[in-house]
């Protein structure tokens, strides 16, 4: 029952801040309406009654970036956008760009959003992450492409990889960890879970010899793996 009510809370405080967002972003622009999205994320997941440990923040750049995460659960927006001092921005499908209101406060957050049925919105979706390159934000990318239905990690799709290159940003991998047990694919009803978001070292997307773009992807899943199983092994043994 408390589980159903938080999830209540969480639908009516996402709403809210995101019409709020919508104000923010009509009367101050993408400034204001990311602020706003920042605090709607802190806030759910205080409502949700979760914590979040966040691991490695160190290993951030100063500059702009391009953060791949594997992705368990719909609270992992909530949970990156929680985890650090600093704005986070993500790229996502097209599909979560046209929840009403929501996805209208995510675009005015200066989020991307990209058409996978389309081979011509890479390019706009290029241009645009360099330019968020250049004014040293930080995106997001879930390269499985969806929600893991059993909170395994799935192979990573190379087009994360490819913007990284083009834009010459660096690669940082992200695990995320326990929004799978907090609120599983196919349900919205919230379960007590510790939240983690670590932080591994960044990898070269580009250099003198570049491996290829499936070669990156792979060594990128194999350290969020590793961190997972590492994760794992530190956690207290059942009673």
């Amino acid at each position: 029952m408390i589980g159903f009510l938080r999830t209540v809370a969480m639908l009516i405080l996402t709403f809210g801040y995101s019409a709020a967002t919508l104000v923010a972003g009509f009367f101050g622009g993408v400034p204001a309406a990311a602020r706003v999205m920042r605090r709607w994320g802190r806030a759910f997941v205080r409502v949700g009654g979760w914590t979040v440990s966040t691991q490695g923040a160190e290993n951030l750049p100063g500059e702009g970036a391009i953060l791949v995460s594997n992705h368990q659960s719909l609270l992992d927006i909530p949970l990156l956008v929680a985890a650090f001092d600093r704005e986070v921005k993500f790229l996502a499908k097209a599909e979560l760009g046209r929840i009403p209101v929501f996805g209208r406060a995510m675009r005015a957050a200066g989020n991307l959003f990209v058409d996978r049925e389309d081979p011509r919105d890479a390019v706009r979706v290029i241009r645009e992450a360099g330019g968020a390159m250049r004014r040293g934000e930080m995106i997001v990318v879930f390269p499985e492409g969806t929600r893991s239905a059993n909170g395994s990690i799935g192979e990573f799709k190379p087009g994360a990889f490819f913007i990284a290159r083009k834009t010459g940003a660096p690669l940082v991998p992200v695990y995320v960890g326990g929004s799978a047990a907090a609120l599983p694919k196919g349900t919205l009803v919230a379960r007590p879970a510790v939240l983690v978001a670590r932080v591994l070292p960044p990898m070269e997307a580009s250099g003198a010899v570049p491996l290829s773009l499936e070669d990156i992807a792979a060594e990128a899943r194999r350290r969020i793996v590793a961190a997972r199983e590492e994760e794992a092994r530190r956690a207290p043994a059942p009673l």
